[in-house]
């Protein structure tokens, strides 16, 4: 009989940039989403291209945000995807609406810091 490997906590350490964006995430996003869903009409005023739906739909995205960071902080790859595909929408979103391509794209570095702080740690990922 083999030998069952087991991984300590030590070698699934998130490093201080991943668990500091994560962090961030479980904050920000449900502030987003509440923002979104309590006082839309103060993001329409903003941006008056976006509709009413999309704006709901903004807000589920940033509660499954929530959902993906939990996912990554649990050793999940499932969640490294869902915060690409959900970042990548998002950025679509923010240039259909009128955030400018400067704005859209810094909303896509926390992509890059996701990309930067997984790939090293890409084999703990189940």
């Amino acid at each position: 009989m083999e030998p069952v490997e087991v991984e300590s906590k030590e070698t699934k350490k998130r490093g201080f940039w991943l668990t500091a964006f994560l962090i961030l995430m479980f904050v920000a996003n449900p502030f987003t989403a509440f923002t979104y869903f309590s006082n839309p009409e103060l993001i329409i005023q903003s941006y008056p291209s976006i509709s009413i739906g999309l704006l709901y739909f903004m807000g589920v995205l940033a509660l499954l945000n929530v959902v993906f960071a939990i996912a990554i902080w649990t050793w999940k790859k499932v969640g490294v995807y869902g915060i690409y595909g959900s970042m990548a929408l998002a950025f679509c979103i923010n240039l259909y609406i009128g955030v400018g391509i400067v704005g859209s794209l810094t909303g896509l570095l926390g992509l890059v810091l996701i990309y930067f702080t997984t790939k090293k740690r890409w084999q703990l990922f189940s």
